[in-house]
């Protein structure tokens, strides 16, 4: 308690709040916000349109459930780990029964990936805390949940959400490793195995993960190397723990593929063809940077305070990720999940720095609060936005209509619509973009046409998109010789075309 000259408290004096009621109080008005942000994503999940990789996604987690393998019976490039976590929910679902059953689901789906959102909030914010203190956490939360990329793909179904919350655990066990570090000369190993083995899963869910090594194993090499002849051998040591832990999900999930007669295949499609893909794609950048460049700015205040082992590795981790913006051939916006959650702990770092330039705490609180309502300006539109204006009434009717006029056993083909979810695909490849049909060879493309006019596959429905139509004349004269249509969309074999008798 503080007292004046005459042995009086000062807040009872002067009627004003103490140091640590004023602090109290500002901690909670960003708890209150987090969380407000948090839930503000909720009306947009049921209403918000359905990205076609969402649609991928959960076809391939439902024909895993129906016993078939990734990259044997199906094609997909992207590590595995999350539709082996998703598809069991499919128990609980009859997605190919009818349209509400699949919606259902889909709707669920994006539950789960808000649920895990609001569980990597919960983890940034003890990062901020481990890192710095309580109040550096909270706005390293609050910048977290109000970045209009994070908030728009940790919505969706897709494997990055699960990814994400593994790279901020490993981010968590690192930084935990390297503050024990500097009080004991012989490292707990199980910290590094940690970080390493939430690496190793996170890659597991996506391979943009594999951005994050270089970065990682640079940070921890300096930090062995600082350690000079006393400590060296000890930090190799744990640099090889995080190694080990990195390894063992991909070879245990390789040696089961492996027994399935797809090892290769395993490796092919989720490492060689992404490295060479061949359409590239990076205006995502510049609306990262345009939604989220206050708190860019507020992180590079952040990382000029940069003083230990833990911060410089989240440098070199951050340096690594925009390393990789220029090899990364489809740089989408969920790539940028990773480099901004360690830029929102630089963000709060700083913020909290300026903040304390401020000799008047009372007057340093309430520009905090200020900022905070400034910075929640740019998320509560962008969930506006997804509320009424981000939907599309014609997707959820393409895939009603879908529902309606096949059964749960009619195979149908698809490009990039995603009409073809929770139906049986008559192809290998169930779904055929631009980016892919770039990547398929001549051979490729026989094979796939070739199935289709020899009979060997029969779909009961064709949804001619943009990106079959680019298959080009040869598919074409196949489909209108064998198909009909009434829409110009939707192709129904001659002898079954709805509007025959």
């Amino acid at each position: 308690m503080h007292l004046d000259d005459d042995g009086r408290p000062t807040a009872a004096v002067r009627g004003t709040p103490s140091r640590g009621e004023t602090g109290s109080r500002l901690d909670t008005f960003l708890l209150v916000a987090t969380v407000g942000l948090l839930i503000a994503r909720l009306p947009a999940i049921p209403v918000r349109f359905f990205d076609p990789d969402e649609l991928e996604h959960s076809h391939a987690a439902w024909s895993l459930f129906k016993g078939l393998l990734p990259y044997r019976d199906f094609f997909e490039h992207h590590t595995p780990w999350y539709y082996f976590a998703l598809s069991p929910f499919f128990h609980c679902f009859a997605v190919d029964q009818s349209f509400e059953s699949a919606r259902r689901f889909l709707i669920f789906g994006r539950v789960l990936s808000f649920v895990l959102s609001a569980l990597c909030a919960a983890l940034v914010f003890r990062l901020g805390r481990l890192v710095a203190n309580r109040r550096v956490g909270l706005l390293a939360a609050f910048f977290f949940v109000g970045q209009p990329v994070i908030i728009q793909k940790t919505l969706e179904i897709r494997p990055d959400v699960p990814a994400l919350l593994f790279f901020i655990g490993a981010l968590w066990f690192l930084l935990r490793a390297l503050l024990e570090g500097e009080e004991s000369a012989t490292p707990s190993l199980g910290w590094f195995l940690g970080g390493g083995l939430c690496l190793g899963a996170a890659i597991m869910c996506t391979q943009k993960v594999l951005f994050v090594l270089p970065g990682a194993f640079l940070g921890l090499g300096l930090w062995a190397l600082a350690g000079r002849r006393r400590l060296l051998t000890a930090r190799v040591r744990a640099l090889l723990a995080v190694f080990a832990g990195v390894a063992i999900p991909a070879v245990v999930t390789w040696i089961g593929f492996a027994a399935n007669g797809v090892g290769n295949q395993f490796i092919y499609n989720n490492f060689l063809l992404n490295a060479r893909w061949r359409l590239r794609s990076d205006r995502h950048l510049l609306v990262t940077l345009a939604t989220s460049w206050p708190m860019l700015l507020f992180s590079i205040v952040g990382a000029s305070r940069a003083r230990r082992h833990g911060d410089l590795l989240l440098l070199c981790i951050l340096g690594g990720l925009i390393a990789g913006v220029p090899i990364v051939p489809a740089l989408y916006r969920q790539y940028y999940l990773m480099p901004l959650t360690i830029a929102c702990l630089l963000a709060g770092q700083g913020l909290s720095f300026l903040a304390g330039l401020v000799q008047d705490r009372g007057r340093a609180a309430r520009l905090l609060v200020w900022a905070i309502l400034l910075l929640s300006v740019w998320p509560v539109v962008d969930l506006a936005r997804s509320v009424f204006t981000r939907r599309d009434d014609r997707q959820a009717a393409r895939l009603r209509y879908v529902f309606e006029h096949t059964g749960p056993t009619d195979p149908v083909l698809d490009g990039w619509l995603g009409t073809d979810v929770f139906r049986p695909h008559p192809l290998y490849y169930f779904f055929m973009h631009g980016e892919l049909l770039a990547m398929l060879s001549e051979s490729d493309k026989d094979a796939y046409l070739g199935a289709l006019e020899s009979g060997k596959v029969k779909p009961a429905l064709i949804a001619l998109d943009v990106e079959l139509i680019a298959l080009g004349p040869r598919f074409l004269r196949f489909v209108r010789s064998n198909y009909a249509t009434h829409d110009g969309l939707f192709y129904f074999p001659v002898q079954t075309h709805p509007a025959n008798p």
